[in-house]
């Protein structure tokens, strides 16, 4: 599922995403893919063979004032993109670059993680 959303929102086919998120959320989604620069939001996509590691970060159960449970699950991947990324990047924010072959054919790609909940 992971793979095929961030595929979704690379590509901004956001009315793919209709039957699965709320109409507010989607317009949430519009807004801030609209902020992004191409390179960012070609960074969004994972391919589902360059999931490195995937963990979940939280697990909450929760009831609404009906009494009704909800489960809030917050997942963690890690995965490599080849997205043409600046080196440089703000704060806290870490990127790894894994260089694949040798020096006449290296391909350049970045360890990038994705919270999903």
């Amino acid at each position: 599922a992971f793979s095929v959303v961030s595929k979704l929102l690379s590509q901004r086919k956001l009315d793919l995403l209709d039957e699965l998120v709320s109409a507010e959320v989607l317009q949430v989604l519009k807004e801030k893919l609209s902020l992004l620069p191409d390179n960012h939001r070609d960074a969004l996509a994972a391919d589902i063979d360059a999931i490195m590691y995937t963990t979940e970060g939280d697990v909450r159960i929760y009831y609404d004032d009906d009494g009704i449970k909800f489960v809030s699950i917050l997942m963690r991947f890690w995965y490599l993109n080849g997205a043409n990324l600046p080196d440089e990047v703000p704060g806290e924010t870490k990127v790894f670059q894994i260089v694949f072959g040798d020096e006449s054919t290296k391909e350049k790609r970045h360890l990038l993680t994705a919270n999903y909940e």
